[in-house]
């Protein structure tokens, strides 16, 4: 049996990367539908997908909403159009949705019947993620607060557990790359530095890490090597991937003390630091639904000489319609300094996670890349 958790991706940040990825991609087909079984019969919403040039974009992703609460969803063809059966009753209507990496996402309004609908989408830029690195102090400068933990203990109860038992993997795109010192913290991202891949664990490399860090502490010394010789250097706890259920685990309750950094109608912001600062730590920041779901984490590494300045941030998803979601990102960055001056960073996007029960990894099959994103990470 396997398990599939879609997760829908937003990506804030400083660094505007350009993306008209309107260009040939392979015939794209089929329609996934949500909704409830012996639904009424269907009825159409079909249309085009059109630059402002008129255009046809195609791989966009067309989602209708209906007002009993129905979903559907299919992606554009080659010339733009798209065709999709929408259950409800008639004269019920819903919402569309159409979304493009590197456009601006439209939303129309349709009511009940077959629907024909021509939609422009307008190009904006794509934001990858920037950062700062900044020296500062402790971010958590007296001891635990027993609110701030007990908000901490309702968000890790949300969250499934059961991952203990369950191998993980998802498609991947990263994107990677240099700043050198004096350099300004934003530019161009090149669509084609998108690189395709996996990411995946059992359960028992999972179970290693939690047992490194309460031995160890969260990074462990490396020798590294570089055009001018080799180096010490840090490798750190993978909190970025599949690793970043740790934040809702009894370990990280354990190792951390925490406090209100903010709170407010839309949720609360937790600031977190080690307990023991005899080993390589860690601190940041938790951000909070009103709901107590944890969606998103921020973590600067605290170590020794020599201070790389490392950290990173996941963001996860804030709710789906079967509930809260297992604690797996859709997006991370990470980021380190490195011997030459500058800083190295690498953003990452999560298509999907596939669970399966088990000590071994879920097979994800090898798929052709062609420069098109399979999935659109605007979602």
């Amino acid at each position: 049996m396997r398990l599939r958790t879609s997760y829908r991706v937003f990506l804030p940040g400083l660094l505007a990367m350009a993306l008209g990825l309107s260009g040939p991609v392979e015939d794209i087909h089929g329609e996934v539908a949500i909704g409830t079984p012996g639904s009424a019969p269907a009825t159409l919403v079909e249309g085009r997908v059109l630059q402002p040039d008129g255009h046809p974009i195609a791989a966009a992703l067309v989602t209708f909403t209906s007002d009993v609460g129905s979903v559907r969803a299919t992606r554009s063809e080659r010339d733009g159009t798209f065709r999709l059966q929408r259950p409800g009753m008639p004269g019920v209507g819903g919402l569309l949705r159409v979304e493009r990496m590197g456009y601006r996402t439209v939303e129309e309004r349709i009511e009940g019947g077959t629907a024909r609908v021509e939609l422009t989408l307008f190009p904006e830029p794509l934001p990858l993620p920037g950062f700062q690195v900044v020296v500062e102090g402790p971010i958590c400068p007296t001891d635990d607060d027993a609110s701030a933990r007990a908000v901490w203990e309702r968000m890790a109860m949300q969250h499934p557990g059961g991952l203990d038992t369950m191998g993980v993997a998802s498609y991947t795109l990263a994107l990677a790359d240099t700043l050198m010192e004096g350099s300004p913290n934003a530019g161009q991202g090149d669509p084609n530095g998108l690189i395709p891949g996996q990411r995946g664990s059992a359960p028992l490399l999972r179970l290693s890490w939690g047992r490194r860090v309460l031995r160890d502490g969260y990074a462990f010394p490396v020798r590294r090597t570089d055009s001018d010789g080799s180096f010490d250097s840090w490798s750190y706890a993978p909190l970025e991937a599949d690793f970043s259920t740790h934040f809702a685990s009894p370990e990280f309750g354990r190792l951390s003390r925490f406090q209100f950094a903010m709170q407010g109608s839309e949720g609360m912001v937790l600031r977190f630091c080690s307990r023991d600062s005899r080993q390589p730590g860690l601190e940041g920041r938790l951000e909070i639904s009103p709901d107590t779901l944890l969606t998103r984490a921020e973590w600067r590494f605290r170590t020794d000489e020599p201070d790389e300045a490392a950290g990173g941030w996941a963001r996860f998803p804030s709710h789906l319609v079967s509930g809260p979601p297992p604690l797996l990102p859709m997006e991370s960055m990470t980021w380190r300094k490195i011997r030459a001056g500058g800083v190295q960073r690498r953003a990452q996007w999560y298509e999907e996670w596939v669970l399966a029960p088990g000590d071994s990894v879920p097979f994800l099959p090898n798929r052709e890349w062609d420069g098109v994103p399979p999935w659109d990470l605007r979602r």
